[in-house]
């Protein structure tokens, strides 16, 4: 018992897409009545049928059938000659089925989508755009990319300007676009190109792509900078007219109700009430001059300060220099209200240590030796000593050598 099997053609050719057929004959050799099923057998089975799939014969009958190939059009689809088998099974003796061999020629094709994306872009020095290459057919891509513009206003950088892409996968490579000519101000301009791509089929794909050229001040510069302007003056303005007077005569206040005389060169910042130079040579400012921890206002030590009246029309000027090195006496005594405006310290020798000056007793500025050899103070408010207080001077050195500090005083008096 058994089966005899006989392909008209052993060789076939077939495109992913399209249909191949052969003829089987199927001979009973055995000597009962049989079914035979038809199997492809091998890749090609993937894609094959049979038409009848079965023949029942007699004993040394023939039978045939016709076998179609239809391979898909896709990626997945192998390229090149696939065997294959044809085999006659049989239902009475399975050992008795019987097979033929040939080979199945499966072609190539081409199927390629590009994109580019972005589509448009816009730049005022260039821009860049990504162009995907997918390989749908199935057989490797080797693809060339170009770029070009119609009016010749676009430089172009492909990278990498080839792309070898395997069946079923993507390649991916960038656009780089840029002006040939940029300008400074003005509307945006619209640049088109295209962007070309060639597989091995000699059929490239064109893809039309745009660049919005934009200036290269956007158009806001101007109006943000005139607005910036605007809002400085009006701060300065505003710090001129209201915070800055308001400030000072905030400062002003907290001194006079904290019962202190104000330095003027403190509190205002310079000016009228600011630090004069002293003779015989310019001198730092009291806050230059000053050591950390020294106080140019007065320090209560005992007694609450003395009032200070406002003067009244011109006195008579009156100055003088305390010392502490017996040149000059140390103190003076007022006969009558002395209004003083101007103080002059000096420490020619430099030496290292301490000075006060007192009214009754009452500090009225302590210094650092150190920081200075000579240094002034002038005063719009003058300092008030009454009838009958003692303006006192007293230094303390602690480096070698002769303490020779002074004070030089001016202002004016009324009786």
């Amino acid at each position: 018992m058994g089966a005899l099997v006989t392909l008209a053609s052993k060789a076939l050719e077939v495109v992913p897409g399209s249909v191949a057929s052969c003829t089987v004959t199927v001979k009973n050799t055995g000597t009962v009545v049989d079914q035979f099923t038809i199997d492809v057998l091998g890749d090609p089975g993937a894609f094959a049928s049979s038409e009848p799939p079965a023949l029942s014969l007699f004993p040394g009958a023939e039978g045939s059938a016709v076998v179609s190939f239809a391979p898909p059009r896709d990626a997945a689809t192998p390229a090149g000659a696939l065997p294959f088998g044809i085999r006659a099974r049989s239902q009475e003796d399975p050992g008795g089925s019987a097979v033929e061999e040939g080979v199945l020629a499966v072609g190539t094709f081409s199927d390629t989508f590009a994109e580019l994306v972005p589509r448009a872009s816009r730049g005022s020095r260039g821009a860049t755009h990504e162009l995907a290459v997918d390989n749908r057919g199935n057989a490797r891509l080797n693809a060339s990319i170009t770029a070009a513009d119609p009016d010749q206003l676009l430089g172009f950088d492909v990278q990498p300007p080839g792309l070898v892409v395997d069946p079923g996968t993507a390649g991916f490579a960038k656009v780089r676009v840029r002006p040939a000519k940029r300008f400074w101000r003005g509307q945006p301009k619209t640049r088109p190109f295209k962007v070309a791509v060639s597989g091995d089929d000699g059929r490239p794909i064109v893809l039309d792509g745009t660049m919005l050229q934009e200036a290269i001040l956007p158009r806001w510069l101007v109006p943000a900078l005139l607005a910036l302007i605007g809002l400085l003056l009006l701060a300065a303005i505003l710090w001129a007219t209201i915070l800055q007077p308001a400030i000072k005569s905030a400062t002003t206040q907290a001194l006079a109700d904290a019962g202190f005389t104000p330095i003027p060169s403190l509190v205002s910042g310079g000016g009228g009430g600011g630090a004069s130079p002293a003779p015989g040579g310019g001198s730092p400012s009291p806050a230059a001059s000053l050591a950390p921890g020294a106080s140019a206002s007065p320090v209560a030590s005992a007694g609450p300060p003395t009032p200070t009246p406002a003067p009244v029309g011109n006195g008579v000027p009156q100055d003088g220099r305390l010392a502490a090195d017996g040149s000059n006496p140390p103190s003076a005594k007022f006969t009558s209200t002395f209004y003083m405006t101007d103080l002059v310290f000096a420490n020619p020798n430099g030496r290292a240590g301490t000075l006060q000056l007192l009214r009754d007793g009452f500090v009225l500025i302590t210094l650092r030796l150190e920081n200075f050899r000579d240094l002034d103070f002038h005063y719009v408010t003058p300092i008030v000593i009454q009838k009958g207080q003692t303006l006192s001077f007293a230094a303390s050195c602690t480096s070698s050598g002769a303490c020779d500090p002074s004070v030089y005083y001016s202002g004016f008096v009324r009786p």
